[in-house]
């Protein structure tokens, strides 16, 4: 019987993953996702076992199993590929079809069990409208030529039929909906399956569980995002940022705002923490819970809402009682950072090392080598105290803490290239043409709109990414957005060393307090002073340059004392003068001034 080639390709990406508002959101769309990705993969193996391509687990008999919650296990990626050998292509194509059908059911399984946590009547035609249209599943098949070159035809030929497939679009029959609905908040696209607010009554609880605010509503998959899974298994950008001060604090310290933290959860006013295990306990067990409350912002908020977000009695005295907790401590103690970061990569040149697969066992290898990253991911994340939100192939989403940031890029960058680099050499790629992972770093505010975060990450990648020319990939990029100024960015490929060790030392000293903050605007300044001078690199010019430096840095002195820097900083920052741009070394100061943050006093803030 002939081979075949099978592809599958499940999405669609925008609303399952990209849709959200929340991080609990992203989390459980890239689950739902992958669920639905595992499911189909479950069908080809069960058809033909040893068949699978992409993914190819080591133990696909349980790794392909349905997941009750997110694990710690590599998500399975939505591009699913096995041969196969069949009679003919119509069996071809009834395997896809029952792979299909197989991803779509699982998904409205999921949906139904999320629906029955909700003591609220949802809108029950939209429900199963939307429920029934939820995937976009397209499949190709090829059938695989004899001789040594037939893989690679195929591959070639599978590729560009599952093109022209995702080219042809089915457009099946409007389903009738009930008309004037407001829309999701997620993305604009589809109705709210929420009941009218008014038949709500006193059931507000049941809004706080879906996560609501103000006048958002959600559709289907919405719901199922808020609801899905075991919702403690999310850990909150909130708790992200707030980690490194959480740890500074004594064990005292930390109990007694366990102690006020704990009476929120039980009023629906704060959520638990209990995913990201380390052994049987979670990396946070010291603060088990989102938080939000911690900051100011979000505290002042609770107490001073109205209307039927308004907290009665019970839930004002809890919110007081954690707010006097917080300023019993100690003032040196300070409030947490407000930033954190996204964490987002992808592997070069990838691509280039599929093309070097001739057999199928070749493609299998591939797979193997990023499975075996990716089921590392989540382990690699949480040694940096951050918390993986998809892990799959040579793609990366996590959240990470302000200072764990970029040794955390370095050790998943680390690991990829140990990963793939075996396969690479076996099937002859050259060594500068291996793969590499280019790493993003966003930092964000936790008032900037999740939507603007991810944005920022996936610039951060894609400026990480570079191009072949000027700025090759395999490299760092970060951007902070300052939620009261504006964007900055720095880049370095990895094997750049003295930008790293920079970074680095102007890093630590931040930490030492051996910086000024005014150092970074005070270079800003004598750039755009001299910009008259900017397109004149003559060694007169470059010496009027480092002459402003040098009597900038005699005058500057330590944060918060008299004491002048020290010689070593005072030395790096003319060597980097010499090396790049004025403007670009302030950038790289302001940008490990936030590195270095802990708390919101190290950004210059109070408790915003």
């Amino acid at each position: 019987m002939p081979k075949y080639l099978v592809t599958l390709s499940l999405g669609p990406v925008q609303s399952l993953i990209e849709a959200a508002r929340r991080t609990r959101d992203l989390w459980c769309g890239s689950w739902l996702l992958s669920e639905a990705a595992r499911a189909a993969a479950r069908v080809l193996h069960n058809a033909q076992p040893g068949c699978l391509i992409f993914p190819s687990p080591d133990n696909p008999a349980q790794e392909l199993l349905p997941q009750r919650e997110p694990g710690d296990s590599a998500n399975i990626a939505n591009i699913l590929r096995a041969e196969v050998t069949l009679p003919n292509a119509d069996a071809a194509r009834a395997l896809c079809v029952q792979a299909k059908t197989a991803a779509a059911e699982r998904l409205k399984d999921l949906g139904e069990q999320a629906r029955r946590k909700l003591k609220v009547n949802l809108r029950d035609e939209v429900w199963q409208a939307q429920i029934d249209d939820l995937l976009e599943s397209f499949a190709a098949w090829v059938e695989i030529p004899d001789g040594t070159t037939g893989y690679q035809q195929a591959s070639v030929n599978l590729g560009a039929t599952l093109a022209a497939r995702k080219a042809t679009r089915d457009f099946q029959p409007a389903k009738p909906v009930t008309a004037g609905l407001p829309k999701s908040s997620l993305d604009g696209a589809l109705e709210t399956v929420l009941p009218q607010k008014e038949h709500w009554g006193d059931k507000h609880r049941a809004r706080r569980q879906l996560g609501l605010s103000g006048g958002e509503q959600l559709d289907a998959l919405g719901a199922m995002k808020r609801l899905a899974g075991n919702p403690e298994q999310f850990t909150a950008y909130s708790r992200i940022a707030a980690d490194p001060w959480i740890q500074s604090l004594n064990d005292d310290q930390q109990q007694r705002l366990c102690a006020a933290y704990e009476p929120l959860i039980g009023l629906d006013l704060a959520t638990r923490v209990s995913g990201n295990l380390e052994g049987h306990q979670s990396i946070y067990a010291a603060l088990p819970y989102d938080a939000q409350m911690l900051y100011d912002f979000r505290l002042d908020n609770a107490l001073s809402s109205g209307g039927e977000d308004a907290p009665n009695s019970e839930e004002s005295d809890a919110l007081h009682n954690l707010q006097k907790v917080i300023k019993a401590l100690p003032k040196d103690v300070g409030a947490p950072v407000p930033y954190a970061v996204i964490l987002k990569a992808d592997g070069d040149r990838m691509g280039a090392l599929l093309q070097h697969a001739k057999t199928a066992q070749d493609s299998r290898d591939i797979s193997r080598a990023l499975h075996g990253f990716a089921s590392s991911v989540r382990e690699i994340v949480r040694k940096h105290r951050g918390h993986a939100i998809y892990a799959g192939g040579d793609d990366v989403l996590a959240l990470v803490s302000l200072p764990d940031a970029v040794p955390c890029a370095r050790d998943l960058a680390d690991a990829f290239v140990i990963a793939l680099q075996p396969v690479a050499e076996r099937l002859g790629v050259e060594k500068d043409e291996q793969p590499t992972l280019s790493v993003g770093l966003a930092i964000g505010h936790l008032m900037e709109p999740l939507g603007n975060l991810r944005a920022r990450a996936n610039r951060a990648e894609k400026l990480a990414k570079g191009d072949t020319e000027t700025k090759p990939r395999n490299a760092l990029a970060i951007m902070l957005g300052v939620r009261s100024g504006g964007e900055l960015a720095w880049r370095a490929n990895w094997s750049d060393q003295k930008a790293f060790d920079a970074l680095d030392v102007f890093t630590q000293a931040y930490c030492k307090r051996e910086l000024p903050s005014r150092v970074a605007y005070d270079l800003r300044a004598i750039d755009r002073s001299l910009d008259w001078l900017r397109d004149d690199q003559t060694p007169t010019t470059n010496g009027m340059r480092r002459a402003e430096v040098v009597r900038m840095l005699d005058r500057a002195r330590r944060e918060g004392g008299t004491e002048k820097l020290s010689d070593s900083n005072s030395t790096l920052i003319l060597e980097q003068v010499s090396c790049q741009p004025l403007g670009e070394l302030a950038d790289t100061l302001i940008l490990t001034r936030w590195l270095a943050a802990r708390t919101a006093a190290d950004l210059g803030e109070k408790n915003p």
